[in-house]
């Protein structure tokens, strides 16, 4: 399959299955603009089409004469119908054209669906042509849905989430409760999916891997006056830099650690003014808002430098929290190891989890603040050293 970007079909269906292809050019010199259709695309119309206004013109002849006379006499005819017909069935763009074509043809398909023989096949052909071109529609919409909701505010987000849920009991009170709790339970499995998952792009972009190829580590929940100073001097014994994502009220109680974690060639993240890893899932835009932005301005005031990065505790978001993060400039970031050190108390278990598969353009999370937070950032040091 190629998006629907990657080819110039007119109808959904080839923009589906037709793939990249080669663009149709009127002349040999012409550039390639966005009005050339797909070349298979151009080929199949160009036989499908004249061969339908041929066998509906043979069809309506044969009430009157011999089906040999008829055949005989319908490509004269379905000649001029093929010249009659674009003048009423023109169109702007190839796009709006092929609309016109398939719903005409789809017209004389349903009335002449019973007919026997040719005019039959080319009539449920037709049928099928438009109910695929409906399904490629319908799948297109769906590939445009997570971009069109990474790029909604928060208010078009939760309208989103109203209507969805409007609909749920609409078909409740049409069909029945059963269909409205089914669906109340789709969109639920739908929502937790999207802000549980912390690598889920549903809701908006996330970054898991680094572009350059290189393992980035990712330390959270600090700054922590026990633990900073021990891993800031294990990055600088294996000459790591990593990510520091930090909790705005631990950063304001302990402004000299947020510095000198700078001050050392690190960068800083915002994780957040108060860590509500347990509702921040479930949190409104005002809440969500306060959380990230008061964490920003704790940040910019102790450093002096404004964040580049956001991650949600335990990584999960909520409906509003992309919309906030990019508002403030932020770009969301999660993970693609992690080894659970925040609840795991076995160094081996979490470095086992995290060294596993551990490759180029993997981002790492681990955690300070807890009582194996040196021996897995030693630990990973020295894996990556070796790598």
């Amino acid at each position: 399959m190629c998006p629907s970007n990657h080819n110039r079909a007119a109808s959904a269906l080839f923009r589906v299955i037709g793939g990249a292809g080669t663009p149709c050019l009127a002349e040999a010199c012409q550039h390639a603009t966005g009005n050339d259709m797909h070349v298979r695309e151009l080929r199949f119309l160009a036989l499908w089409i004249p061969l339908t206004a041929w066998v509906a013109t043979g069809s309506f002849l044969c009430r009157w004469m011999s089906w040999p006379a008829a055949a005989l006499l319908a490509l004269p005819a379905g000649f001029i119908l093929l010249s009659l017909l674009p003048l009423a069935l023109g169109g702007r763009s190839p796009v709006t054209q092929w609309r016109s074509w398939l719903l005409v043809c789809t017209a004389w398909a349903l009335f002449h669906r019973h007919s026997g023989a040719v005019a039959g096949f080319f009539a449920w052909a037709w049928i099928a042509l438009f109910l695929l071109n409906a399904a490629a529609c319908f799948w297109l919409g769906l590939l445009k849905i997570p971009g069109r909701i990474a790029n909604s505010g928060a208010a078009w987000r939760m309208a989103a989430c109203i209507a969805a849920h409007l609909c749920a009991l609409a078909a409740g009170a049409f069909f029945g409760w059963p269909w409205a709790v089914a669906g109340g339970a789709c969109l639920a499995a739908l929502y937790c999916l999207a802000v549980l998952r912390p690598s889920c792009q549903w809701l908006g972009p996330v970054r898991c891997r680094t572009d350059d190829g290189s393992i980035l580590i990712t330390i959270d929940d600090g700054p922590d006056p026990h633990d900073t100073p021990k891993l800031l001097d294990l990055l600088d014994r294996q000459q790591v830099r990593a990510v520091f994502f930090m909790i705005g009220g631990k950063a304001a109680a302990h402004p000299e650690l947020a510095r000198e974690v700078l001050r050392r060639g690190h960068q800083i993240g915002n994780h957040t003014m108060t860590h509500p890893q347990a509702s921040f899932w479930c949190a409104g835009p005002w809440r969500t808002r306060r959380e990230i932005a008061d964490c920003q301005d704790v940040l910019e005031r102790v450093t002096g430098v404004k964040p580049r990065y956001f991650r949600a505790p335990a990584g999960h978001r909520n409906l509003f929290t992309h919309p906030v993060a990019a508002a403030l400039g932020l770009e969301v970031m999660a993970w693609s190891r992690r080894g659970f050190d925040a609840v795991e108390t076995d160094a081996d278990k979490v470095l086992a989890r995290i060294l596993t598969k551990l490759g180029p353009g993997d981002i790492v999370l681990v955690h300070e603040a807890t009582p194996i937070a040196q021996r897995v950032l030693e630990g990973v040091l020295t894996a990556e050293g070796m790598l």
